[in-house]
């Protein structure tokens, strides 16, 4: 926040050092909290979501959209939407249970 203050608004001082004195200190304060921030753990969801994709109650709607979309690449005037939605609704029905088992 306090950046975010002094980009829009500059301090001015009477004495150049005393300016270069204070950016320095605040790119150490900006190194010291970028040391400090915690690595992300790793995102569960992809891994979960292929793996719920294979599973053999999404994998005949997996099927449907592979074959619709090998279809409208051959030139069929379709879309696949419809087998989309119900794959990716299979999908969803199966991962969030998991995601909020590996929460825990």
């Amino acid at each position: 926040m306090l950046s975010f203050i002094t980009d829009l608004f500059p301090t001015v001082y009477a004495e150049e050092e005393k300016h270069e004195e204070v950016v320095a200190e605040e790119a150490e304060e900006e190194v010291a909290v970028a040391e400090e921030e915690e690595e992300e753990p790793e995102d569960i969801k992809p891994e979960i979501e292929e793996a719920c994709g294979e599973t053999s109650a999404c994998a005949p709607l997996k099927h449907h959209l592979e074959e619709c979309t090998k279809r409208v690449e051959d030139g069929a005037h379709e879309d696949c939407i419809e087998e989309l939605y119900h794959f990716l609704h299979c999908v969803n029905e199966c991962a969030v249970p998991k995601y909020f088992n590996k929460l825990v």
